[in-house]
């Protein structure tokens, strides 16, 4: 495990934080921007039966307050960032229970086509603040500068198979599907091979489920009509944080089925939602959050590409 993200938040049990996995070496813990390397025994103390890190008395590892987290809540720039942790650390293999992307074999057949023969790939990506790269250290201008999922999926796909692929990021923040079905005919003239839709987040404020499921498949028909051999990955979002008192937490599940009901020949699901669910079994939702509210910090835009990439990659 490579940079997971931890925040310490005062209160009970505040001075511990999560791992994912119960770890059978500690590697490294250090700030999220990487300039402070934080020492075992001094600043913490690892339990590795329970997967858990105490921090420790006169620790350089920041606790945050209920004051100070209720002030950076919704934070576009780096101040919930520098809040956080980043730990590397081994353990035993096998221990994820949770979903596993896959899809069909030939659902997504001229994307894997263009890949294996490295041909050029276009991708297009419509979308709300998470896609358009929100709380990504590269998007904020801080160390240790990631780039948003969107563009980890590009690289990922250049590097494993060394097709040149076209990335155009048309998401925009505060977008919701209707605004997505407005702007999709911008999207087709792209003429993309592949399209990225995620959409939901602020969809959740107003729209039931029927309804958003509906806009995205006017997506999909709108520019299948002008790029006919286009294909797409439609992402269900994660979770937002209980701060997050806005939107209705019970259409996000309903939102993953409305997608499901769609993928098919062409369409496949990146399922986010049932991800953090799982991942909020062990971790804080501040753990992964970027704003402490609606949007992933590093770690979670990772996790974003991670999900795409296993979609896309043979």
């Amino acid at each position: 495990m490579r940079g997971e993200s931890l925040m310490f938040v005062e209160g009970p049990g505040g001075e511990v934080g999560s791992l994912l996995f119960p770890p059978d070496r500690m590697l490294s813990l250090t700030s999220c921007t990487g300039d402070v390397v934080y020492e075992e025994g001094r600043d913490y103390a690892s339990e590795p039966a329970s997967g858990a890190l105490r921090r420790l008395e006169g620790s350089r590892i920041p606790l945050t307050t209920r004051e100070e987290l209720s002030r950076l809540t919704a934070a576009e720039d780096d101040a919930f960032h520098r809040r956080q942790v980043a730990a590397t650390y081994g353990h035993a293999a096998g221990l994820w229970t949770g979903p596993v992307p896959s899809i069909s074999a030939g659902q997504l057949a001229r994307t894997h086509d263009r890949l294996q023969r490295s041909k050029p790939l276009t991708i297009s990506m419509t979308g709300d603040s998470i896609s358009e790269g929100y709380n990504a250290s590269g998007f904020i201008g801080v160390a240790p500068h990631q780039p948003a999922y969107g563009t980890l999926v590009a690289a990922g796909l250049e590097h494993m198979y060394g097709s040149p692929v076209a990335f155009h990021n048309v998401a925009v923040a505060g977008w919701t599907a209707d605004d997505g079905r407005a702007d999709a005919a911008r999207v087709a003239g792209g003429k993309p091979d592949l399209v990225i839709v995620a959409y939901g987040m602020n969809d959740a404020c107003y729209a039931d489920a029927a309804a958003f499921g509906a806009n995205i498949a006017a997506i999909v028909n709108e520019i299948r009509g002008s790029s006919p051999e286009a294909e797409f990955v439609l992402v269900s979002p994660m979770l937002p944080s209980p701060a997050c008192d806005f939107v209705v937490m019970d259409r996000f599940p309903a939102y993953r089925d409305a997608l499901a009901s769609l993928s098919g020949q062409g369409v496949v699901l990146a399922d986010m939602t049932t991800l953090w669910l799982k991942l909020l079994e062990r971790k804080s939702a501040h753990d992964l959050s970027g704003n402490g509210l609606n949007h992933p910090n590093d770690f979670g835009h990772r996790l974003y590409a991670q999900t795409i990439l296993a979609l896309l990659a043979r």
